[in-house]
């Protein structure tokens, strides 16, 4: 028999950007528990900040100005029929001294990460009308 791994999402919409947070199950190990958490952000090319963005450099200027738990662990370009779609960039909490999350089973106990993600929501928001 296999064992499926299951994954929770969230979405939260703003203009020209989408954030998701999301909860996964993974196999736990002595050191932590079986959830894994992650902030992201879809930036879409109508959004002023898309074109802040240059090749795959993770810790280019763009990202490391987002308010992102310890800094961005992520970055793709989705793409369809050959365009980019958007950038995709976020963060996981699974660094060192990040245990605590990996216990957090529902999205009352990962309060800490839906802040963040309100957090880069805002930011991003303020990001599509200043410019």
């Amino acid at each position: 028999m296999r064992t499926w791994d299951h994954k929770d999402e969230w979405h939260l919409s703003g203009i020209h950007f989408l954030v998701t947070v999301r909860r996964h199950s993974q196999s736990t190990d002595e050191y932590l528990g079986p959830n894994r958490w992650a902030v992201y952000a879809f930036i879409y090319p109508k959004h002023p900040y898309f074109c802040e963005f240059s090749g795959g450099q993770m810790w280019q200027d763009a990202a490391i100005a987002m308010p992102l738990h310890g800094g961005p662990s992520l970055l793709e370009y989705p793409m369809h029929k050959g365009e980019i779609t958007s950038v995709k960039i976020g963060s996981d909490y699974n660094h060192l001294h990040d245990e605590e999350f990996s216990y957090y089973a529902t999205k009352d106990d990962a309060a800490h990460v839906f802040a963040d993600a309100e957090t880069l929501h805002a930011w991003l928001t303020t990001k599509g009308i200043a410019s």
